[in-house]
Formats: structure tokens, C-alpha cells, sequence
């Protein structure tokens, strides 16, 4: 192997949105001796810059499940969801009223006004069993002091919309009503409880991809650790996939190799310590 690509949520974070010191530590040792770090991430790259601690710096970042890919500094990717698109399912939401957050470039979370009732519906109440804690965390922050909930948005320069629900029918319904949309655009899900809308062709995959041949490596030199759906892309792509301990049984009966330890016990630098050992 000679990259490594980390997912945040669900991996190298944990379920309060902290990477260990120990893992940086870790990270920076893998550098030195000569590792592509990469972070492959749903999150926008102004969103990864405001999580990250400051003393990790990656060679690569691929950002809003690829729509975005900076390789030190140089952009290698930068796209937005198309605003006809947008409008449309916008519309289409307002029946079936699933929380949304569009997610801009400049790394604003937007709703609409018109739709806080639902917004807000989709938030109350105990966090149900079948969520994972860091998303139901990161649900409550954003809608607490994150997300600008106003009555016009520029729609131009969109690079993603999220979408959740506690309700998992509900999310099998909206994704069935995407699914029968003929506009380009493209889905990913990280848990059973959301989905998100972006370009089409665009996935982690494409992403690490561009930052592959930006540093002349081929995805048989990629290991990739993940642990949920929209990290499928890159887990296929990577020569070496890891799954979490805390991703989905399907995940991990698809992509045997699996950390020992969870994100919530540091299973990213537990295996990343092994790793190092067998070098």
C-alpha cells in the first residue's frame, strides 16, 4: 500500500466528532515515512476544516462524497448539483417531508422556511435505536446553530442535499421516488436513516480517483477504512478495503477485512498501530 483513504463520520471520528491524538500522531508517522493520507468524506470541504484538527494535514481530501477533490492546496474537482434538479426535489419533498440541509460551497446549510414544521418534526423526540449517535448528534448541533432556515436560497451553487429521517420506510419511500426521477443525478446513503443527492457520476470513488493520478499511484496501491454505504465506491476501487467494527453487517459481509475495534474505542488507530507493525 502506499495511500490511505479514511472516511470521518463512523471512522476516524468519533460519535462526538473528535479524532484522537493518538490516531493524528499515527497519521503524521505514516506521512513520514511515506503514505498518501487521504480523507474521503460526505462532508463539505468547509465542514472538514472546521472538524479536522489543525495538526492533521492530509495529501488529499475528496469532499461531499466526491464532489469537491484538493490535492494540497490544488483542486482537482469541483462541481454543483444542477438547479433544475434541485427545484424538483425540493418540490417533490414537500410530500413526502423528510429533514433536509442543502450544503453550499461556501459550506452554509440551508432549508427552506416554508418547510420548518418538518424540518423540526423529523428532530423531536428520543434518538430511535436504529440511528447511529453520531448522526443523530450532528442532526441536532446543525439545527441548533448550523443550518439557516430562510425564505430564498441561491441554488446555484449546491453541492449536495442531505437527506433524513427517523422513519426507515419513509426513507425507502423517498429513496423509490428519487430512484423513479429520469434527471442526471447521482445518490449515496451512509446509514439507513438518510440520503443524499448530488452530480451524477460523482462518488467518493471518482474522486480518489483524480487524486490517484494526481500523485501517479493506481487504486491496487489504495487502502480505503469506511463503514458506511457511500463508502462502497471507494472500498470497491481500493486495493486493500476495511470496514469498521460499527458499519452494517452487509458492509462487512461484503468487504471481509474489518477493524477490531469501533470508532467509539479508536478502531481506526488500533489498526492503523497493527498496520505499521506488519510494514
Amino acid at each position: 500500500m502506499k495511500a490511505i483513504a479514511l472516511d470521518m463520520d463512523g471512522t476516524i471520528l468519533d460519535d462526538d466528532h473528535v479524532i484522537s491524538k493518538e490516531l493524528i500522531t499515527c497519521i503524521d508517522d505514516l506521512q513520514k515515512k511515506g503514505y498518501y493520507i487521504f480523507v474521503a468524506t460526505g462532508r463539505t470541504i468547509a465542514d472538514v476544516e472546521g472538524v479536522l484538527a489543525t495538526e492533521l494535514e492530509p495529501d488529499g481530501i475528496a469532499a461531499a462524497n466526491g464532489m469537491t477533490a484538493i490535492a494540497k492546496g490544488e483542486v482537482l474537482a469541483d462541481e454543483v448539483v444542477d438547479e433544475e434538479i434541485l427545484n424538483d426535489l425540493i418540490e417533490e419533498n414537500r410530500k413526502h417531508r423528510l429533514y433536509y440541509e442543502i450544503h453550499t460551497k461556501d459550506g452554509e446549510r440551508f432549508g427552506f422556511k416554508e418547510d420548518e414544521v418538518f424540518l423540526m418534526e423529523e428532530l423531536e423526540g428520543p434518538m430511535p435505536e436504529t440511528v447511529k449517535e453520531h448522526e443523530w448528534n450532528s442532526r441536532q448541533k446543525v439545527w441548533e446553530s448550523e443550518l439557516t432556515v430562510t425564505e430564498d436560497i441561491d441554488l446555484s451553487q449546491v453541492l449536495k442535499v442531505y437527506y433524513f429521517t427517523k422513519d426507515q420506510e419513509k426513507l425507502e419511500n423517498w429513496k423509490a421516488a428519487l430512484g423513479s426521477k429520469k434527471a442526471p443525478f447521482a445518490t449515496s446513503s451512509s446509514s439507513e436513516h438518510n440520503v443524499e443527492v448530488m452530480k451524477e457520476g460523482i462518488s467518493k470513488a471518482s474522486a480518489l480517483e483524480l487524486l490517484l493520478d494526481h500523485y501517479d499511484l493506481q487504486p491496487e496501491d489504495l487502502m480505503a477504512i469506511g463503514d458506511g454505504g457511500n463508502d462502497i465506491p471507494m472500498l470497491e476501487l481500493a486495493g486493500r478495503p476495511v470496514v469498521m467494527q460499527n458499519a452494517p453487517e452487509e458492509l462487512k459481509d461484503q468487504f471481509p477485512e474489518v477493524t477490531d475495534y469501533p470508532n467509539s474505542e479508536n478502531g481506526v488507530y488500533m489498526f492503523l498501530k497493527d498496520f505499521t507493525q506488519e510494514d
